[in-house]
């Protein structure tokens, strides 16, 4: 099963003031059970965080901007929430590079708040001495269709 992010921008309709919830839901309706939604809006929507919930996916935030809030939808029976990364096409070493960044760059990983997922095309062999340097734990399960998921978690003192 081909997992993918799917990439959904509402910015625009909520600074025109239009409603744009029953676009979410379609695009929510719409996911297979390993893909995650990522939605651009321009607040971090907390009724909408619950609605989801409700359903069963669980979520991360990052904030790109005042008025840009990047959240992922996802199915997962982890408490930890996670951010995914899709590295797959990418080439090396931009996946290493693009995972890098992210770890050095969001404290909330570091402490051990927020996991990171990369979806790479094969195991990130030159990552893993990299990870285990910045004392991050990690999972690697290869799962087929060109694609190894990675889950890297950081366990604060």
């Amino acid at each position: 099963m081909k997992r993918q992010i799917v990439d959904l921008d509402v910015r625009e309709i909520l600074r025109a003031k239009g409603e744009p919830f029953q676009v979410i839901m379609n695009a929510v309706n719409e996911l297979g059970p390993v893909d995650v939604l990522q939605l651009h809006t321009t607040f971090d929507p907390a009724p909408l965080k619950r609605v989801l919930e409700k359903q069963g996916l669980q979520h991360a935030t990052n904030q790109e901007a005042e008025d840009h809030f990047v959240l992922q939808f996802y199915r997962s029976e982890d408490a930890r929430p996670f951010w995914h990364l899709d590295n797959r096409g990418l080439e090396p070493p931009q996946p290493m590079v693009r995972t890098l960044e992210w770890l050095d760059s969001d404290g909330r990983l570091q402490a051990g708040e927020l996991g990171l997922e990369i979806w790479n095309e094969r195991v990130p062999a030159f990552l893993l001495p990299e990870l285990e340097e910045r004392q991050f734990n990690f999972d690697i399960d290869d799962v087929g269709n060109d694609t190894v998921i990675v889950r890297i978690t950081h366990h604060a003192s």
